[in-house]
C-alpha cells in the first residue's frame, strides 16, 4: 500500500508539474490600449478565458494615446496596438517600419456616437459657445499630432470659413483632459466614452454634438499588429484576432436602443468596470456604447479622408495610401474561420 501510496504521490507531483509547464509556455502577448469602452473585445476574450483556452496570456498596457504606442510597436516591445490611426504610424510604414492595420476598433454611427464635441461647462451656460463656430480661436485638446480628431475637427471648421490653425492646440491625454476642464486649461475636444460620460458626471464639461453629426461611420480605432508578431508568431496572431472578433460580437449582441441593455448586459457592465478606466457601474450604463461591425472591417474611406488630411498639413509627405498599410487577410480569414456576424 505505501508503494502504491508513493506511486500516485509521484503521479500527482508529475502531474502538477506539467500543469505548471503548460501554464508556463503561454503565449504572452502585449496589447496596448486607451483603457475604454472601445477595447471591449480583448476585455471580455481575456475575462471569458478564451485567450487562455488557447494558449495565449495577454498584458495590457495602457498609453494616453495611439500616437505613443507607434515606437513600441515598431521595435516590437508592443505585439498589438489599439488605437486611432496617426500620422506617425504612415511615416513608420515609409520607414520600413511595418506595422498592419488589421481590424476595426470602433467608430462614430448616426445614433450610436461613442465620441462626443465636449466644451468648457462655463462656455456652453453662458452662450460664449453655441456652435462649432465658435471654437475659432479657443483652446482645443488633443491625444497627440495628427490623429483622426484633428481631422474631423479640421473638417468642421471649414464649414464656418476657418481650419485647425484657427484654433490653439494643446495636448493632453485623455485622462489628463478631465482636470483640465475644471481648472479652465482647456475649452474644448473630442472624448470617446466612458471619459465622455466621466466629465459630464463631474460637471466640468458639456457635449457640443455627438461626433457622428460632424462625420458619421466615422473610424475612430483600428487593431494594428507589430511586423515582429506577424512574422515570429502568425499562429499566435489569428487565434488573438478570432477571439478578439468573438468578444466584439458577444457585446454587440447586449446592444439594445443605443445602450448596454441587452443579453448579457450586466456581465458586459462587470468587464468594463474592472477592465476601463471608468469603474462606476452606473455610469457604465449610461455610456453610449462603442460602434463596430460585426465582421470587424475598419472602414477605409474613412481612413483614407483622414490621410488626406495628413498630407495636407503636411504631417505624411509620401504617397501612401491606406491599402498599403491595411492587411485586410486577417480579418478575411477570421471571419472564414468563425462565419460572418449574425446578431441575435
Amino acid at each position: 500500500m505505501r508503494a502504491i501510496s508513493k506511486l500516485f504521490g509521484a503521479g500527482a507531483l508529475v502531474g502538477a508539474l506539467l500543469v505548471a509547464a503548460a501554464a508556463h509556455a503561454a503565449d504572452k502577448v502585449k496589447i496596448a490600449i486607451i483603457g475604454g469602452a472601445a477595447d471591449i473585445g480583448f476585455y471580455l476574450a481575456d475575462a471569458k478565458g478564451w485567450f487562455a483556452a488557447d494558449g495565449i496570456e495577454v498584458e495590457m498596457i495602457t498609453f494616453d494615446s495611439g500616437a505613443r504606442m507607434i515606437a513600441p510597436l515598431s521595435t516590437g516591445d508592443i505585439d498589438v496596438g489599439t488605437g486611432a490611426i496617426t500620422a506617425g504610424l504612415y511615416n513608420a510604414f515609409d520607414r520600413d517600419i511595418s506595422i498592419r492595420m488589421i481590424a476595426d476598433k470602433g467608430r462614430n454611427v448616426k445614433g450610436m456616437s461613442f465620441q462626443g464635441m465636449m466644451v468648457r461647462k462655463a462656455l456652453i451656460e453662458s452662450g460664449a459657445v453655441k456652435n462649432f463656430g465658435d471654437l475659432k480661436g479657443r483652446k482645443l485638446a488633443f491625444t497627440g499630432p495628427g490623429a483622426n480628431d484633428s481631422s474631423v475637427i479640421d473638417e468642421a471648421l471649414g464649414k464656418f470659413g476657418a481650419s485647425i490653425k484657427d484654433i490653439e492646440i494643446v495636448y493632453l491625454g485623455l485622462a489628463q483632459q478631465i482636470p483640465a476642464y475644471a481648472n479652465g486649461a482647456i475649452d474644448a475636444s473630442i472624448m470617446p466614452e466612458p471619459f465622455r460620460t466621466n466629465v459630464l458626471k463631474l460637471d466640468v464639461a458639456r457635449e457640443l454634438m455627438p461626433i457622428a453629426d460632424l462625420r458619421d461611420n466615422d473610424q475612430t480605432g483600428v487593431v494594428v499588429y507589430a511586423d515582429a508578431f506577424i512574422k515570429k508568431r502568425p499562429q499566435t496572431a489569428a487565434k488573438l484576432l478570432n477571439n478578439y472578433v468573438r468578444g466584439v460580437r458577444y457585446y454587440l449582441d447586449s446592444i439594445v436602443g443605443a445602450k448596454i441593455a441587452g443579453p448579457n448586459a450586466d456581465e458586459i457592465i462587470d468587464v468594463l468596470a474592472k477592465y476601463s478606466t471608468l469603474k462606476d457601474k452606473e455610469a457604465l450604463r449610461a455610456i453610449v456604447p462603442t460602434a463596430l461591425d460585426g465582421d470587424v472591417r475598419p472602414n477605409l474611406e474613412s481612413l483614407a479622408r483622414d490621410l488626406a488630411f495628413y498630407k495636407a498639413q503636411g504631417l505624411v509627405k509620401s504617397n501612401i495610401t491606406v491599402d498599403q498599410v491595411a492587411d485586410m487577410s486577417w480579418i478575411e480569414n477570421a471571419v472564414k474561420d468563425l462565419g460572418p456576424y449574425k446578431p441575435k
